[in-house]
């Protein structure tokens, strides 16, 4: 009996370490700088945001400011139809205390984000936001030094002239 349960616990252990970690987003580390503009009126004052992607959490100031989790898991997906890799993702975002739900769709093109931001409330769309920004925390490329001015060579052969005095 105890070689079955010592058996069991040794398949148990050893399937654990074959399971798969979460596989990393192709976003995960990035900080974006977003306006979010809303799409019902006319002359919306536009409200700036940063959002970011960070270890399968999607984080933004305006949603923590609203009275929702700051952070929330994010869904994505890889578009690569178009010859270059775009991430489109979506977040739900819940307030169960006030039946509220902010509804994130975008999508990443390289240092770029766009998307919409449709906030419910008890199932009735509240507000809708048009939302696009840049990368914030992107690497500079560093400028290369310039090469030091060549010195003129000088002929071995040529010898300098006496100096009259």
């Amino acid at each position: 009996m105890k070689k079955a349960i010592i058996i069991c616990f040794l398949a148990l252990i050893s399937n654990a370490g074959f399971a798969q970690a979460k596989k990393k987003s192709p976003v995960d580390g990035k900080i974006f700088s977003i306006t979010l503009t809303e799409q019902e009126k006319k002359k919306a004052e536009p409200q700036k945001d940063e959002v970011s992607f960070m270890t399968g959490k999607y984080k933004s100031s305006f949603m923590g400011l609203a009275g929702f989790p700051s952070q929330v898991d994010y869904e994505y997906e890889v578009d690569s139809t178009s010859g270059k890799s775009i991430v489109k993702y979506t977040v739900e975002a819940k307030n169960d205390e006030s039946q509220e739900r902010f509804s994130w769709e975008g999508s990443v093109d390289d240092d770029k984000i766009t998307g919409t931001l449709t906030h419910r409330k008890k199932g009735k769309v509240i507000h809708t936001y048009d939302f696009s920004g840049t990368q914030k925390n992107k690497k500079k490329v560093k400028p290369q030094p310039k090469p030091a001015p060549a010195k003129p060579a000088t002929d071995s052969t040529q010898t300098e002239a006496p100096k009259a005095e």
